[in-house]
């Protein structure tokens, strides 16, 4: 039969809640640590992240903004993912719901970004 929604169900969606959940939960804990000047750094000196993260980089970006990223298309994807059984299901709208808060801080995070100087295309 037709299922209502596109994430597993049963023992693997349980799985699939808690990986999403942790990683929406890390990455809130460093948009919580962008706000701070000693860890993110500033138009004027670099942080804490920039000390773990450099020697990382990736075509110019540090490897926790390459995270911050693809976690973030992920987690998009899985927001759209739980839609079909949002209705029926609280496990579907707590992790549409933190999948979209997250999504809203990751703009945020990336127009602070563009707006402080920490993020600098040349």
């Amino acid at each position: 039969m037709f299922k209502n929604s596109l994430l597993p169900e049963g023992k693997a969606a349980g799985v699939v809640t808690v990986i999403l959940r942790i990683v929406i939960g890390f990455n809130f804990a460093r948009f919580a640590l962008s706000f701070l000047p000693w860890f993110e750094g500033s138009a004027n000196g670099p942080g804490v992240a920039d000390r773990l993260f450099n020697p990382h980089h990736t075509y110019g970006f540090r490897s926790d903004f390459i995270w911050l990223f693809f976690s973030t298309i992920a987690i998009f994807f899985a927001m759209i993912a739980s839609v079909p059984s949002f209705k029926g299901s609280h496990r579907s709208r707590v992790n549409f719901y933190l999948s979209l808060a997250w999504v809203a801080a990751y703009v945020i995070y990336v127009l602070r970004c563009l707006f402080t100087g920490v993020l600098d295309f040349g």
